[in-house]
């Protein structure tokens, strides 16, 4: 070995790379260092990708608003539906009540309702019926000076006749 300086080796371990040679002992293997390739110019593609990207970020805000928007809406619709079913029943109500108030004046216009009425103010049946029948024609004495006087009435004695004008109604 004479001519050529023994290099030491050390004990490899798992871990640890060989030891590098030193100095002038170095060997060429023929091997280099590559150079990183050019950063690589932007292309249409990555144009498309990168504008691809920003209209799904505007589209799916702009969905968000819209299903925002459509939730809102919803909301006043039901508020509203809950009031509409507020006033139906409410003229339900109404109408039912107006039902009952013509069903009671019809009661009291039937000649049933008429009889408890006048019972009720005091009145009594009378004891019998009497029919009124016109007069025949010259019969009916025209109203003197004062139409709506007692004589007029029949209360009082007509001066023109010098017997009175109709006789009181019996009680």
């Amino acid at each position: 070995m004479a001519g050529q300086t023994q290099r030491q080796r050390s004990p490899r371990t798992a871990d640890a790379p060989a030891a590098s040679p030193a100095g002038p002992e170095r060997r060429s293997t023929g091997l280099r260092v590559a150079k990183a390739p050019p950063a690589p110019k932007a292309s249409k593609a990555r144009a498309v990708q990168r504008s691809l990207g920003g209209s799904a970020t505007v589209a799916l805000f702009s969905l968000f608003a819209a299903c925002l928007a459509l939730a809102a809406l919803h909301a006043v619709l039901v508020e509203n539906q809950a009031s509409l079913d507020d006033l139906v029943q409410q003229n339900q109500l109404s109408r039912e009540r107006l039902h009952q108030l013509q069903a009671e004046v019809a009661h009291l216009d039937s000649p049933e309702g008429l009889t408890v009425q006048a019972q009720a103010a005091g009145l009594v049946p009378a004891a019998e019926l009497v029919v009124l029948a016109p007069l025949a024609p010259g019969r009916l004495l025209p109203p003197g000076d004062d139409p709506f006087g007692l004589a007029a009435s029949g209360v009082l004695q007509s001066p023109e006749v010098g017997r009175p004008a109709a006789a009181p109604p019996a009680r």
